[in-house]
């Protein structure tokens, strides 16, 4: 039998209301999205084992946030933090993203835990900067900070790559390159 994760990352296909011009922009064209129902009941809808103590990095998009809150708590987990990623381009600029209100240059995983603490390092810092790869996908950066955080076993939800030492299930993985 194997052990239970202590450390989910999750980054939703989350359904958005409203569409974007072009082929490529949003995330429903570039692949499946869930209604926040489906997202919501995920957890229990498959066989993944998570321990008593563990956290949930969770990534949100500025126009749900209200939405990945109930998502926490759907899957057991009270929010406690949150940590930010400041996109930069290849060239090592802000980016400079999309936005209704504001050009968004960063994103957002709520950090989430349920039972007692499990943090191993405690000089982690709430915000880091990393360049953007294809459509969604989370720099190396983020799984190093995360792994620095807390000790394993790891799974990540809705994953896009195929990490070392991380269980990962998603409708895209891809093994990741070599760095």
């Amino acid at each position: 039998m194997t052990e239970p994760y202590r450390v989910v990352v999750a980054d939703p296909p989350w359904l958005f209301k409203d569409a974007l011009p072009g082929k490529a922009r949003g995330a429903s064209k570039n692949y499946r999205c869930l209604p926040i129902g489906e997202i919501k009941s995920f957890l229990a809808d498959h066989s993944f084992e998570v321990a008593d103590d563990a956290i949930l990095l969770l990534w949100r998009v500025a126009a749900m946030q209200q939405e990945a809150l109930d998502v926490c708590r759907a899957w057991g987990f009270t929010p406690k933090s949150e940590i930010v990623w400041r996109k930069l381009t290849r060239s090592g600029r802000v980016h400079f993203g999309m936005g209704r209100t504001v050009r968004n240059s960063h994103e957002t995983a709520i950090v989430a835990t349920r039972g007692r603490s499990i943090v191993q390092c405690k000089s982690v810092r709430s915000i880091f900067d990393a360049a953007m790869g294809r459509h969604s996908a989370k720099p190396i950066a983020f799984f190093r900070l995360v792994e620095r955080l807390a000790p394993g076993p790891y799974l990540e939800l809705f994953a896009r790559e195929a990490r070392p030492g991380w269980t990962t299930f998603g409708d895209e993985i891809q093994v990741e390159a070599a760095e």
